[in-house]
């Protein structure tokens, strides 16, 4: 059975990573370095979320 919860926190998940591509269709300075940085940092915090979110749950 599907749970709901793990349903909601996936979704969130994959709306959070739209927003930020929705975000980041601007051009990046490439040249500064503190932007690039806090776009690489963010982009990977929400692949972490994701694989959390759509990980299978361990057995206890």
């Amino acid at each position: 059975m599907d749970d709901p919860v793990r349903a909601a926190g996936q979704i969130v998940a994959i709306e959070q990573a739209r927003a930020y591509v929705e975000r980041t269709k601007q051009p990046i300075d490439l040249t500064n370095a503190g932007q690039l940085a806090g776009h690489l940092m963010e982009a990977e915090v929400l692949l972490a979320e994701i694989v959390t979110a759509f990980s299978e749950p361990a057995d206890a």
